[in-house]
C-alpha cells in the first residue's frame, strides 16, 4: 500500500513549485530586458552618403569599451561587499590555484560583454537573444570534439540540434531581409562568438565554479574581468589611433584633437555637423562614402544599458543559482517570444507570422531539447551509482566480502 504525501511534504513541493515559476517568469524578463535595453540606448543616428543615396542606422553614442569598464568595476564592487558580509575578503585569496584558474574565466567573461554589446550594435536584440541560443549546439559538438565517446549524443539529440541551427538562421535570414540595407552580418557573428565563448566556459569550466565558494568564485571573475578591461585600455592609449583593434578603441575615446576622452568618447565617425563632414561631402566621388554619426558621449540611455548589465549579472548570481538547469534554459529561451512580441508592438520591428512561428518552434524545440537532455543525464547517473552498489563490497574474485 502506497503511503500518501503528508500535508507539510505537500505544502513544501507546492510552495517549491511556485518559487520555480517565479524565477522562470523572471529570467524569461530578464533575459528579454537585457538586450532591449541594450537596444535602445542606441540613440545616436550613423549616416552613410554615397552619389547613390543614403542610409541610416542606429547606433550607440558611446565606447561599448567605457560601459564595460563602468560595468565590471560596479560588479566588482557589489561581489567584494558580498564576500566581505558573508566570508570575509581574506577567503577570496586563501587558494592561490583558484586565482588563477579564474585569470581566463574574467578574460572571456570581459571578452563576452564585448561581444554582446557588439552584437546588439550592429544587429538587434531578438537576434542576439536567438543566435545565443546556439550554445546548445556549441557545447554539444565541442563535448565530442574534446572528451570523444564518453560525451556522445544519441542520434535523435543530434537531429534536435541540427533543427534548432536551421531555425535560428531561418530567423536571421528573415531578420536581415526585414531589416533591409541597415541590417549587418557583424552582429549576428559577434552573437555567434558570444555563444561559443559560454559554451566553451560551460564544457571546460563548470567544474570550477561548482566546486568552489559561489561568491568567491564570481568576485574573481569580476575581478580579473575589470583587469582586462584595464589592461585593454592601457594599451589602447599606448597604441596609435586607427590602426588596428587596440587603435579602433583608441579612436573611439580621443577627440577631434586627439586628448583622451572617456565619457565623451564614441564611434569614430566624425559628427555630422562637422567641418569634416562637411569636407568629404564636398569632395564625394565615384563609389566613396561618407559616414557621421549624430552624436558622441554618454547620455541618460547609456546609464540605462549600464543598469541592463548590472541587473542580468546581479540576478543570475542571486535569483538563477536557485532555478534548476532545466528550467533556467528553457526559461531563458522562452525570453525570445514576449520580445519579437515587444518589438513589433513599438514598431522596431515589422510582425511576420512565419518569424513568430520560427521563434515559437525554437524555444518549443529548446525545451523538449534541454529536458530530454536533463532526464537522459540522471538516467546515466542513476546507472553508474546503481553500478558502483551492484560492486562494492565484493573481492577481487567478485565474491561478497563477509565480514
Amino acid at each position: 500500500m502506497t503511503e500518501s504525501p503528508s500535508p507539510t511534504r505537500r505544502s513544501k513541493s507546492r510552495k517549491y513549485l511556485l518559487v520555480q515559476g517565479f524565477l522562470c517568469v523572471l529570467c524569461t524578463v530578464v533575459g528579454a530586458f537585457y538586450p532591449t535595453l541594450l537596444d535602445w540606448s542606441k540613440t545616436a543616428l550613423e549616416t552613410e552618403v554615397s552619389l547613390h543615396g543614403s542610409k541610416e542606422t542606429r547606433a550607440y553614442p558611446f565606447s561599448a569599451a567605457s560601459v564595460v569598464l563602468v560595468n565590471d568595476a560596479l560588479q566588482l564592487s557589489l561581489a567584494l561587499l558580498a564576500v566581505s558580509l558573508k566570508l570575509g575578503l581574506s577567503s577570496m585569496f586563501k587558494d592561490g590555484s583558484l586565482v588563477l584558474k579564474m585569470l581566463p574565466l574574467g578574460l572571456i567573461y570581459a571578452v563576452g560583454e564585448l561581444l554582446t554589446l557588439r552584437s546588439v550594435q550592429k544587429g538587434s536584440g531578438p537576434v542576439y537573444v536567438v543566435i545565443a541560443n546556439m550554445k546548445l549546439v556549441v557545447a554539444a559538438v565541442m563535448s565530442r570534439i574534446f572528451f570523444g565517446q564518453s560525451r556522445s549524443l544519441p542520434w535523435l539529440h543530434w537531429m534536435e540540434l541540427i533543427f534548432i541551427s536551421l531555425l535560428a538562421a531561418l530567423y536571421t535570414v528573415a531578420e536581415a531581409g526585414n531589416m533591409g540595407s541597415s541590417w549587418r552580418w557583424e552582429g549576428a557573428w559577434a552573437a555567434l562568438a558570444k555563444s561559443s565563448l559560454v559554451a566553451f566556459s560551460s564544457v571546460f569550466c563548470e567544474h570550477t565554479y561548482k566546486s568552489n565558494s559561489f561568491l568567491v568564485v564570481l568576485s574573481l571573475q569580476a575581478f580579473w574581468g575589470l583587469a582586462t578591461m584595464l589592461l585593454l585600455l592601457l594599451g589602447a592609449w599606448l597604441s596609435t589611433p586607427g590602426s588596428g583593434f587596440l587603435g579602433g578603441v583608441s579612436l573611439e575615446l580621443r577627440d577631434e584633437e586627439g586628448h583622451w576622452v572617456f565619457f565623451s568618447g564614441g564611434p569614430s565617425h566624425p559628427l555630422c555637423d562637422s567641418s569634416e563632414h562637411l569636407s568629404c561631402l564636398h569632395h564625394l566621388t565615384g563609389a566613396a562614402s561618407c559616414v557621421c554619426i549624430t552624436e558622441r558621449g554618454w547620455d541618460s540611455y547609456t546609464f540605462l544599458a549600464v543598469f541592463a548589465d548590472l541587473s542580468n549579472a546581479v540576478s543570475s548570481a542571486l535569483v538563477f543559482r536557485r532555478l534548476s538547469a532545466v528550467a533556467k534554459y528553457v526559461c531563458r529561451a522562452s525570453s525570445a517570444v514576449p520580445m519579437y512580441i515587444f518589438y513589433c508592438a513599438v514598431g522596431r520591428a515589422l510582425w511576420d507570422v512565419k518569424i513568430f512561428g520560427i521563434v515559437l518552434l525554437l524555444c518549443a524545440q529548446i525545451s523538449v531539447y534541454t529536458v530530454q537532455r536533463h532526464r537522459a543525464e540522471a538516467e546515466a547517473e542513476a546507472a553508474e551509482e546503481a553500478a558502483w552498489a551492484k560492486e562494492y563490497g565484493k573481492n577481487q574474485n567478485g565474491q561478497l566480502k563477509v565480514a
